[in-house]
């Protein structure tokens, strides 16, 4: 050791030397080298005060902008910076690479100080919406609202430049999302401002096309609207659009209820006017407001007011009754009857139109196209009833045949594909035809495109598969069914490979073999081949490698008890599927990176992509054991709610075992003070309990046991020592 100890100090000794050589052949150079390195551990020194000023898991609001730290940050980089620059060689390298992790941090802060600059300019922009909208200033809440619009999509970019998680979506939720919802919630009101806009031009035009669309949308969309004050401008402002190009009463040349006019019950905004035309000499109908021209409705079941409108009894829901009703109308001025009729009120559940529907395959799936060599069926998806309401919008809806009697259905060119009168499709030849449903003398349209019988043009390995993985024998779908392979077919569609004549080949028999669709593995872990797999002409050699080991499961050990959290993990890295329950209830969403926290029985498994599991089964077990005592003066008993265990000179839990004591082992054991003795004592491990025979014993006696400290399997503490007290009548307990 001597020699060893007098070389050490010799080295140390003539490296100290050659230091001092160094320094002394060019000292103005290793102090310039000194100070430039001070310049980089100062610049590196904003690094944390950066991290905690932008980042919300520290002490950053998404609010607060860190100007004083990032213009210092920014000013000590950019001198230790030019510093570094004026150097060469190796050191130049160290310190400037030192210096873009700097740079990195302070990028960072700039991508955050930007982001809240940008969220005040969403914030600002918002207000000003928001505030024209209070004010009722319709035409520049519009313009406020596209502004909006464009800085939503303009500003996100920056928003999304923030680095972190939470602080990113902790700047989108101070910033764009409260843009998004004041957006959201003015969609109708500025959908409505200039859809009125475009209604009046209609008119102007003349184009009643237009302005059936239009009057359709404003009404449609004042549904939408919760202001009731913004409601009412925009109400006002549609009826005096109405009111200018409303014809007038002296063109009128007759009055009627239109043919086959009916009422429909659960519709709220009815009219007794919805079914009475105005009409002039030559049979054009007019637009005239029978309230505005001084009109009265009179009808024997009071279902509407003198304006026409429903009665309050049913303004909320609608007409409730089916039945004729007699509708009387009345010239306020001379209180003469101008029209009287009685009209049928119709279910309004009943169904009206067909709106929309659809092609299924036999399987009963949607089909978006056709394929020759198959069949498929019409079923109708959505349908329109007497009051309005639209049938198989909402989850759950569905519609069928037999509720539209008398359907009938055309193709639009049989040499493309032929139906039958059942709504049965059968695809003729390629190309493009329309089906034509009609039902309640409406035609309802759906195109059809016809292609030929789809085939496999193309297929290999699954998107980020490299091989297929093997541990024991299986089958060509049973590949398919674990992801193995892709397919399309010649229209670039996903193509199913089952059902499919496929032939397999082996390059290596001693791997596996290959027998039809079967295959059977022959070799030893990490053995490779290659599968051969031929389908319709098409020959693709597939990589395959036997794996018959599971995957290992660490962070507990199997069928162990623990008193702590567990988080279960595995140094595989071909893992497919991993899933854990607690006490046999699966934890949805459970991943190897969760921390199992809560007592109970846990088992986790995973599967590799070989199909290779490996299960894992603890006990997670904070609660440690309770004791009670029971039994009489002379026999009493202690009894634990599970097993005791001490622990070993080496510190290992040991299972105390059962034991039969006479009056010295017992003694030796157990402490018993008092006027009686411990004659005896039995240690049943099994049912967790110490039994004992005593004698003689008063008020007072106490049984101790002190030999070691006691636990449970989960390593849960029980006392250091154990004593029962007889108090006259009974055994209590105490621990320590």
């Amino acid at each position: 050791m001597g020699k060893k100890f007098s070389k050490t100090v010799k080295l140390a000794g003539a490296a100290a030397i050659a230091a001092s050589a160094l320094a002394a052949v060019n000292p103005a150079q290793a102090d310039a080298a000194s100070a430039v390195e001070n310049l980089v551990l100062k610049a590196e020194q904003n690094k944390v005060p950066l991290i905690r000023a932008t980042s919300v898991d520290y002490d950053a609001d998404a609010v607060t902008q860190p100007w004083a730290l990032y213009n210092k940050a920014k000013i000590d980089y950019a001198a230790a910076k030019a510093a570094v620059n004026k150097l060469s060689g190796k050191q130049k390298v160290q310190l400037s690479a030192r210096l873009d992790t700097v740079k990195l941090y302070i990028d960072r802060a700039a991508a955050y100080i930007d982001a809240i600059s940008s969220g005040k300019k969403l914030l600002k922009a918002t207000g000003e919406m928001e505030k024209y909208l209070e004010e009722g200033k319709m035409e520049e809440a519009t313009a406020a609202y596209h502004k909006l619009s464009y800085e939503i999509k303009k500003q996100a970019i920056i928003l999304y430049r923030v680095y972190g998680q939470s602080t990113r979506q902790a700047i989108l939720d101070t910033y764009k999302a409260p843009a998004e919802d004041a957006k959201f919630q003015a969609l109708y009101l500025v959908s409505i401002h200039i859809e009125l806009d475009r209604y009046e031009a209609a008119l102007e035009k003349e184009d009643f096309d237009q302005v059936v669309k239009h009057d359709k949308n404003v009404n449609e969309w004042l549904e939408y609207v919760d202001n009731q004050e913004l409601y009412d401008l925009l109400s006002d402002r549609y009826r005096e659009i109405i009111a200018s190009y409303t014809d007038g009463l002296e063109d009128v040349a007759e009055i009627g209820f239109y043919e086959d006019a009916y009422y429909v019950t659960g519709l709220p905004g009815m009219t007794a006017y919805d079914m009475i035309g105005f009409f002039d000499s030559e049979g054009n109908e007019l637009f005239i407001d029978g309230v505005e021209n001084d009109f009265i409705i009179k009808d024997d079941k009071g279902y509407f007011t003198d304006l026409g409108s429903l009665a309050p009894a049913y303004e909320k829901d609608g007409l409730k009754e089916t039945g004729p009703v007699k509708i009387q109308l009345f010239d306020r001025e001379t209180n003469e009857l101008v029209l009287e009729e009685t009209i049928e009120v119709k279910d309004g559940t009943q169904l009206y139109s067909l709106e929309k529907g659809k092609i299924v395959n036999t399987e009963g799936k949607d089909a978006a196209y056709t394929v020759t060599g198959q069949t498929y069926q019409f079923t109708p998806s959505e349908a329109m009833t007497l009051n309005g309401d639209i049938i198989g919008e909402e989850e759950g809806e569905e519609l069928k045949l037999d509720q539209f009697p008398g359907i009938t259905f055309k193709s639009s060119d049989v040499t493309k594909f032929v139906v039958n009168a059942s709504g049965k499709i059968t695809p003729v030849a390629p190309g493009k035809a329309d089906l034509i449903v009609t039902w309640n003398e409406m035609e309802y349209k759906l195109p059809i495109e016809v292609k030929s019988a789809s085939a496999v043009s193309e297929f290999g390995l699954a998107s980020g598969k490299t091989k297929i993985l093997l541990s024991g024998d299986t089958d060509f779908d049973s590949l398919i069914d674990a992801g193995s392979f892709t397919a399309k077919d010649q229209y670039g569609n996903e193509a199913d490979l089952k059902g499919v004549n496929a032939q397999l080949f082996t390059s290596q028999e001693s791997v596996f073999t290959a027998s039809g669709e079967n295959i059977t593995v022959k070799g030893k872990d990490g053995d490779t081949a290659s599968l051969i797999v031929k389908i319709n002409g098409i020959v693709k050699s597939i990589p395959v490698a036997l794996d018959k080991t599971a995957p290992v499961l660490e962070g507990a050990a199997d069928q162990s008890a623990v008193n702590q959290a567990v988080t279960v993990s595995t140094k595989a890295a071909d893992v497919a599927s991993v899933s854990a329950a607690k006490n046999g209830t699966a934890i949805t969403g459970y991943t190897l990176a969760t921390p199992l926290t809560d007592e109970g029985m846990y088992e986790v498994t995973a599967i590799d992509f070989a199909g290779n599991k490996s299960v894992l089964k603890f006990e997670i077990d904070k609660t440690a054991p309770a004791l009670t005592v029971s039994g009489t003066a002379d026999a009493p008993v202690i009894t634990a709610s599970e097993a005791l265990y001490y622990k070993d000179s080496a510190g290992k839990l040991t299972a105390i075992k059962s034991a039969e004591l006479d009056e010295t082992q017992a003694n030796a054991l157990f402490t018993y003070t008092g006027a009686g003795k411990l004659k005896s004592a039995t240690v049943n491990a099994d049912q967790h309990k110490w039994s004992f025979a005593t004698e003689g014993t008063v008020t007072g006696d106490t049984v101790l046991y002190d030999d070691e400290e006691l636990f449970d399997k989960a390593g849960n503490k029980l006392a250091g020592s154990v004593k029962a007290t007889f108090t006259g009548t009974a055994w209590v307990l105490s621990t320590q």
